[in-house]
């Protein structure tokens, strides 16, 4: 499946987006999980907001109070949603939580689109 990054250019503009994964799709919502924070932003392809209420069951959400939720995950982390959220802040991160003695497993995940009847 090819990620689909104009609802979420659209609103953030593209500079902002530098921390996100697109993550797929379910019933033609856009699912984009930010990097740093391990929060999602899920839009639509006209770019509504939605969240995530368990079992693959989305809900009309105000994206303004999502994308506050967002940036004040972000502030507490001392990062911006222009932080880049690449191999390199990956490793970075990595390296500080090894040091502080916190082990991990990194899985891969190709992003695929899901439709729940």
């Amino acid at each position: 499946m090819q990620p689909n990054w104009k609802p979420l250019e659209d609103r953030l503009g593209r500079d902002r987006c530098a921390g996100f994964m697109f993550m797929g799709r379910v019933n033609g919502i856009n699912l984009y999980k930010h990097g740093i924070t391990r929060t999602y932003l899920n839009l639509d392809d006209q770019g509504n907001c939605y969240v995530n209420r368990g079992n693959r069951r989305y809900e009309p959400a105000d994206f303004s109070v999502e994308l506050e939720k967002l940036e004040i995950f972000l502030k507490q982390q001392g990062e911006t949603l222009e932080s880049v959220y690449d191999d390199e802040y990956i490793a970075r991160k990595t390296e500080a939580l090894q040091k502080a003695g916190i082990p991990l497993l990194l899985f891969k995940v190709e992003p695929e689109e899901v439709k729940v009847h």
